[in-house]
């Protein structure tokens, strides 16, 4: 029988890794978990890894102060990590060669919710894209949040102090090589030499 605490990291590291954000190589590597301590309950259906936790699976890397994993009475997963920040970083799969794209995410709590099937990022919350080392696109708030099911996402920009945040977007503009069509066919020219039908 699998440990129900191995369950749990697989379940966390499976959503942490979204689909449109992952390598998919990365789905069939090993996990490893490394913290200073770990707690499990299994009666409870919780597991805590504390201090200086990573994760790491294939290209994927997560880090934190602290990893909770649980399982509600209903049977859905949930993993939470926290830290100053929570760091979560994964390769994509390649699109056009020579280009090396990671998709990175901090906030000071990151929250995956089986049963609502959404990732949460609250506290300083970054999502941002790089090509080759270099920042592309980047969004940020104070809590974003990522629905799986519908691939819908919401920013919001929260208050510090009484003073009301806004959200931030920032978007590379596109290169000549994606703005132009890749097949373009045939060029077609008018036509110099037609006459009228009779």
């Amino acid at each position: 029988m699998i440990p129900m605490r191995q369950l749990l990291v697989a379940a966390a590291c499976a959503a942490l890794s979204l689909p449109v954000w992952a390598l998919s190589t990365d789905r069939d590597q090993q996990i490893e978990v490394h913290a200073d301590r770990f707690n499990g309950d299994e009666v409870q259906q919780t597991a805590v890894y504390a201090g200086n936790v990573v994760v790491d699976q294939g290209s994927m890397n997560i880090t934190g102060a602290k990893l909770e994993l649980s399982v509600t009475p209903k049977g859905y997963r949930k993993a939470v990590i926290t830290g100053s920040p929570a760091r979560f970083k994964q390769q994509r799969d390649p699109k056009t060669k020579g280009i090396d794209e990671w998709m990175h995410a901090e906030a000071n709590c990151i929250t995956y919710d089986e049963e609502r099937d959404t990732v949460t990022l609250e506290g300083a919350a970054r999502i941002s894209r790089t090509e080759n080392g270099v920042r592309k696109d980047q969004s940020s708030g104070e809590r974003i949040v990522y629905n799986l099911r519908y691939a819908r996402s919401t920013i919001e920009g929260g208050t510090t102090d009484g003073k009301k945040n806004r959200v931030s977007t920032i978007i590379a503009p596109r290169t000549k090589e994606a703005a132009e069509p890749r097949n373009q066919g045939a060029r077609l020219s008018p036509a110099t030499n037609l006459t009228a039908p009779k």
